[in-house]
């Protein structure tokens, strides 16, 4: 197994930096709104129910959880992420912590949610295997992942336009395929491996508002560790004509959308229940 080192270090520093925390929570809001209305809806969320909410960033499946009666606890590792979650959802309870050793005792919760998170685990089976510790047997897990490499939307677009116009040479620290959940049969092998069964893998047609074509760079940029890290290596004539590149998806593939642009940003949610009853 790969030295994970670098990259947990560079996860901790990048979100725990103001500046990117508040970049996610603003640039991405469109998408991640949209996307914990489908989390929500995957794990029954009700009045009464004790859910975790974790790698719970700025709070906002939190907050659509807390919309539905549910009992929330948010778990995350970055104190600035905290901070804006609880700004944000004082109906809920927020706790710092590592989602690969949490500090709750056995099935302590009927749910737990994962808005974009696992790709942030170190080891993506060993952090579903700790979810799989603290959820009651038959209960419901539910998380999301963004499309990547390949496919047709904003973090497509992005590595494509790295690939071609940046230089090769800036590449990330080893760690997990942000993006391998994404496949519905990665996905059903790494979940159940974890303690799941009745793995469900659904499309989600989300999407990103930009307040102008040249803005989709800034979300990624601003808002991402990983691709933060990609694109701040790249020298000035680099950066120009990735930001141009991605611009000319957005004219071209974009909505209108009032003042700005809807940007396809396509991800899929994955739902399953804790073996055992």
């Amino acid at each position: 197994m790969a030295d994970t080192t670098d990259f947990e270090k560079m996860e901790f520093e990048g979100w725990g930096n103001p500046d990117i925390a508040s970049g996610y929570a603003d640039g991405f809001a469109f998408a991640t709104a949209l996307v914990a209305e489908e989390l929500a809806n995957a794990v029954s969320a009700e009045p009464g129910m004790q859910v975790l909410d974790l790698c719970t960033g700025h709070g906002v499946v939190a907050a659509r959880l807390v919309s539905r009666g549910a009992a929330v606890t948010g778990l995350d590792f970055s104190d600035v992420m905290i901070e804006l979650a609880s700004s944000a959802v004082p109906q809920a309870r927020f706790v710092r912590g590592d989602a690969m050793a949490m500090g709750f005792p056995d099935a302590s919760f009927d749910a737990v949610t994962i808005g974009f998170g696992v790709p942030h685990f170190s080891d993506p089976t060993a952090g579903l295997s700790e979810v799989a510790r603290v959820l009651n047997p038959g209960g419901n897990l539910a998380f999301s992942i963004w499309h990547g490499k390949g496919s047709d939307g904003a973090f497509g677009w992005l590595f494509d336009a790295v690939g071609r116009l940046g230089d090769p040479s800036v590449i990330l620290p080893d760690g997990p395929d942000a993006h391998l959940l994404a496949d519905s049969k990665s996905a059903k092998s790494i979940v159940t491996s974890a303690g799941f069964v009745d793995v469900q893998v659904s499309d989600v047609n989300s999407q990103l508002r930009v307040e102008s074509p040249e803005a989709l760079f800034d979300v990624f940029d601003k808002g991402a560790v990983r691709a933060a890290s990609l694109l701040g290596g790249q020298s000035s004539p680099q950066r120009d004509a990735i930001r141009e590149d991605l611009a000319a998806r957005t004219r071209k593939q974009g909505k209108r959308n009032g003042a700005g642009y809807l940007v396809p940003a396509p991800s899929v949610v994955v739902s399953a229940v804790r073996a055992g009853r």
